[in-house]
């Protein structure tokens, strides 16, 4: 509800602005909660609720509301696509709004996302390629980092989250989408992704259509994070199953099939370096090595939730 107040006294800055909230068949009477509070606040001239009955996914649950694109919001030309555990501060929208307003070849931005205790999330990525997500797999970008530093994705430090530019993908949490480049990219996420990876498949076809995928901190939402994959709505196992599946789904997508087969293989041979590593070392009663030990036993047979 939260993310829904912080807009409320914010539609100005962007006229127009409509708010659709789907709730993703959360089954814990989430839906009745927002329905009662658009009531109650007098939200109802801005915001709609869409009810999903089952949780079809974050990827398939964005594009039920991308659908209404077609039938009641036929005029837009702006997407917001934003998560429920954000807090959307002063000017954000005014921001982003003019700034794709100014730059037309950007399709997609994102700005400054913060952790409620004012620390910076990385919400800048660089394409999992399948040398850098093999390399990675093994550690060298961190052990190695003067000779491998370049393969490592995810690092980023603060410093350089306070530059305004462009970069290969952004997290889904806040997506500022041109509606003329969403529709030529598809109109939508692939719903083959239940969760995770869908962010950066998105953005793949961002790029290869020639848009630009933007970053600019000089606005910035708060990010509580997590609440999709939130472990008393997601067991544990069928998380790490979606995380793998999503990892090679990405590369299959964007690189190939072959990308998929080399990127699996080199995860199963890191993590059976590990395993050799600790069994040499007397470290077996370790959570680490338990841990090791399930992921390699996922990736050795079929993933299936």
């Amino acid at each position: 509800m939260d993310c829904l107040r912080s807009l409320a006294d914010k539609l100005d800055e962007v006229p127009g602005t409509r708010a659709l909230v789907v709730d993703n068949g959360s089954g814990d009477g989430s839906a009745n909660q927002i329905a009662a509070a658009i009531a109650e606040n007098g939200w109802g001239p801005w915001c709609e609720l869409m009810a999903l009955a089952d949780n079809v996914g974050f990827a398939a649950g964005n594009n039920r509301g991308l659908d209404l694109l077609k039938t009641t919001y036929k005029d837009c030309e702006w997407v917001l696509l934003l998560n429920s555990d954000t807090v959307v501060n002063p000017g954000a929208l005014r921001a982003c709004h003019q700034v794709m307003s100014a730059e037309p070849k950007i399709g997609m931005m994102s700005c400054l996302l913060l952790n409620p205790d004012g620390s910076y999330q990385n919400v800048t990525r660089k394409f999992p390629s399948p040398l850098r997500s093999v390399l990675s797999a093994f550690g060298l970008p961190w052990v190695a980092p003067k000779l491998f530093g370049w393969a490592d994705v995810y690092d980023v430090p603060d410093e350089q989250l306070k530059i305004k530019r462009d970069c290969d993908w952004l997290g889904g949490a806040f997506m500022f989408l041109r509606r003329e480049a969403l529709e030529s990219v598809g109109g939508g996420l692939d719903e083959s992704f239940f969760f995770y990876g869908e962010d950066i498949e998105f953005c793949y076809r961002f790029h290869k259509k020639g848009w630009r995928v933007h970053y600019d901190p000089a606005t910035s939402i708060v990010h509580i994070g997590g609440s999709s994959s939130d472990p008393t709505r997601v067991a544990q196992k069928r998380k790490n199953v979606f995380m793998w599946q999503a990892r090679y789904m990405v590369q299959k997508k964007c690189y190939g099939t072959l990308a998929a087969w080399f990127v699996r293989s080199g995860d199963i041979a890191a993590f059976l370096v590990r395993k050799l590593k600790m069994l040499l070392t007397g470290k077996t009663g370790t959570d680490t090595y338990r841990n090791v030990s399930d992921s390699l036993g996922l990736l050795l047979k079929p993933l299936r939730p």
